[in-house]
C-alpha cells in the first residue's frame, strides 16, 4: 500500500519541477483544483488516490505511476526532472 504523503510530495515535487501550478496541472489532468489540493497535502488519508486521477496526473507531469507512488525514479526520469528544474 502506498503512503498517500509520499504520494503527493511526489506530485508536488514534480508538478514545481516542471513550472505549473496546481491549477494548471488541475486544469491538464481534469480534476478540481481542490483534489489535486487535497492529494498534495495528504488530506485524502482516508482514502488512496483513485486510480484514474492518479494515472492523468503521472501523463500531465510525464512520469510513470511508480514515479508517483515513491518508487526510485529511473535513469530517465532523473534527467527529465533535473532538465525540467535546470
Amino acid at each position: 500500500m502506498t503512503n498517500p504523503d509520499i504520494v503527493g510530495r511526489r506530485i508536488r515535487q514534480l508538478r514545481r519541477a516542471r513550472g505549473l501550478t496546481q491549477a494548471q496541472l488541475a486544469e491538464l489532468c481534469e480534476l478540481p483544483q481542490s483534489q489535486l489540493s487535497q492529494i498534495e497535502s495528504g488530506a485524502r488519508r482516508g482514502s488512496t488516490i483513485q486510480l484514474d486521477a492518479a494515472r492523468r496526473i503521472a501523463f500531465a507531469l510525464g512520469v510513470s505511476l511508480d514515479a508517483l507512488a515513491g518508487v526510485p525514479l529511473d535513469d530517465k526520469e532523473v534527467e527529465q526532472l533535473a532538465a525540467a528544474v535546470a
